[in-house]
């Protein structure tokens, strides 16, 4: 209920003081106070504004006053304490926000405005499976799409796929090795060459299909490698992708630049802009210019495009094709590269801040107390499909979004499986399943919900949960506007902890007392509904029984 108290004060001051005093209200605090006859929730802003107006905080607060008392939402609003303003709910307003969770889409909004909004995730070189990193970039990529559709921006999804340029090459030097070491030749592994055993299943296809191409020229077999190799480990991209739940709308070749001759035109356009020049043999973007610690090389000189320049190419197409902002997915080894992408955005005429980068920070694995450090088949790193075989999607996607994406994961294997409270993901789903359960004994019973005697829900719990439904609504605006998928699992983690604590304090099925038990039940539907809501906006399943 914070963001909507802070909205409530937003209008007060707009109404007094004009729209320059508004940035205010976020240095402001809005918190629970510790003691209940404070209200539900007070604020400082009175404090801050008198900084700006050069006023008392308590003739401020006053001012404030005469015109937040009037809105419906607060049964009372009060000074204190020399300027600080508390709030009371009415309990008028928390029997209309229930109707509004059992009857509305109350959870939409329009905080994006019609944003057109270019999300970049995943994005691994076609060059191996996906690894967990991989993963929780992807679900971070795919519940941010989710909210922003719910939230009023107009969000597509984009899969850039690395399929051009050294690691491909090498990627079929990898596969020619290992056909020769089935065909029983000696040929040496490439020093940085791809060694997981997934190259060994890519070279027995490759035989099976092609069973002659160990007599073709070698620089023609390793191409037909490179190509058959990047269309397989595609493909299982795909598939992998698909299965943990994640679509995307755009897959984007990096090779369709260089087929297109969109690299060798942005180059021209920079050079046109004075911003290009050559030195050693190579030629130069002016980074400097625009922030960057150095000036960057896009062409080397023995003729071949860096990985830069076709990323300049790629960010100025999606500029080109009109999105009000891009969105790209990174890992967080990638920190480094964002200034220069910036200065290349601001080169190419467009404001840095156009380009967003989420940083994803490295997931590790414990089993059985101990890190899960590779996996045979990758050979180096544990892949995404052994993770989701091992502990299922829904835990896999919940897992991946229990911390701030910009920080370190540790991932437990057990609690994932665990059948316990303590693992969170089975904690919000078995709320949902209790829930379900309640709604079912209750009719077998002969009692429903019912809207008649909503007012009847006065206890601190039963208002914590309706305020805690309603609140979603919030959630998922903050969510959308400081690209934290994560807080929509701390949102359900509490919520399910809100209605156990009522659950375990208030009896819903009094034969005694049928007004209040359908009221209970009405707010027993709506809690059901917005866990409902939150998992399927996390594409996680909602059990009715567990």
């Amino acid at each position: 209920m914070k963001e909507l108290v802070k909205e409530k004060v937003e209008s007060a001051i707009r109404e007094i003081y004009g729209e320059e005093l508004i940035g205010v209200v976020e240095r402001a605090s809005f918190e629970k106070p510790k003691k209940k006859e404070y209200g539900d929730f007070a604020t400082n802003v009175a404090f801050l504004l008198a900084k700006e107006l050069r006023q008392k905080p308590f003739s401020i607060a006053n001012e404030l006053l005469e015109k937040l008392k009037l809105m419906e939402e607060f049964e009372k609003v009060e000074v204190a304490g020399g300027g600080f303003i508390n709030f009371f709910f009415s309990q008028n307003f928390y029997v209309e926000i229930l109707k509004k969770v059992l009857h509305e889409d109350f959870y939409l909004s329009d905080t994006g405005k019609g944003e057109r909004v270019l999300l970049e995730y995943v994005s691994a070189n076609p060059t191996g499976p996906l690894h967990v990193g991989h993963g929780r970039g992807a679900v971070v990529g795919d519940v941010l799409y989710r909210v922003m559709k719910l939230t009023g921006y107009k969000p597509e999804r984009e899969f850039y796929i690395n399929d051009a340029g050294r690691q491909i090459k090498l990627l079929g030097v990898s596969i020619y090795a290992r056909m020769k070491e089935l065909s029983g030749e000696e040929y040496p592994f490439p020093e940085d060459g791809y060694r997981g055993e997934y190259i060994v299943e890519v070279a027995k296809k490759l035989l099976e299909l092609k069973p002659d191409i160990l007599s073709l020229p070698e620089e023609e077999a390793v191409e037909i490698a490179a190509q058959f190799g990047k269309e397989e480990l595609l493909k299982e991209i795909q598939k992998d992708l698909r299965d943990l739940k994640v679509e995307f709308d755009i897959w984007f070749s990096e090779k369709s630049l260089y087929e297109k001759g969109e690299v060798e035109k942005v180059l021209k356009l920079l050079e046109e802009k004075g911003l290009t020049y050559p030195k050693d043999g190579a030629l130069w973007l002016k980074t400097t210019q625009f922030g960057d610690d150095k000036d960057r090389v896009v062409r080397r000189s023995n003729g071949e495009y860096t990985y830069f320049a076709s990323d300049i190419a790629y960010h100025y197409d999606k500029i080109e094709r009109g999105y009000d902002r891009a969105v790209d997915v990174w890992g967080a080894d990638h920190h480094g590269y964002i200034p220069r992408v910036k200065a290349a955005i601001q080169a190419l005429g467009k404001e840095p801040d156009w380009l967003e980068v989420v940083l994803i920070q490295l997931v590790k694995l414990f089993k059985n107390g101990e890190e899960v450090k590779m996996s045979k088949r990758a050979g180096n790193f544990v892949t995404l499909r052994w993770l989701m075989d091992e502990v299922g999607v829904d835990a896999v996607r919940f897992f991946f979004l229990l911390k701030r994406h910009d920080t370190p994961l540790d991932f437990d294997i057990d609690l994932a499986l665990s059948t316990k409270n303590e693992n969170p993901v089975y904690y919000v789903q078995y709320a949902h399943a209790r829930l379900c359960s309640i709604l079912d004994k209750a009719k077998e019973r002969g009692f429903s919900p019912s809207e008649e005697n909503l007012e009847l829900l006065s206890s601190e719990e039963e208002r914590e949960l309706i305020a805690g439904c309603y609140s979603l609504k919030y959630e998922l605006e903050l969510v959308a506007k400081r690209r934290e998928p994560h807080r929509l699992t701390y949102y359900l983690i509490d919520l399910a902890s809100k209605l156990h604590r009522f659950y375990n304090k208030h009896r819903v099925i009094d034969e005694e007392n049928r007004e209040l038990s359908s009221a209970r039940l009405a707010l027993i539907e709506a809690v059901r509904k917005t866990i409902n809501l939150g998992l399927d906006i996390l594409n996680v399943a909602a059990p009715r029984r567990m």
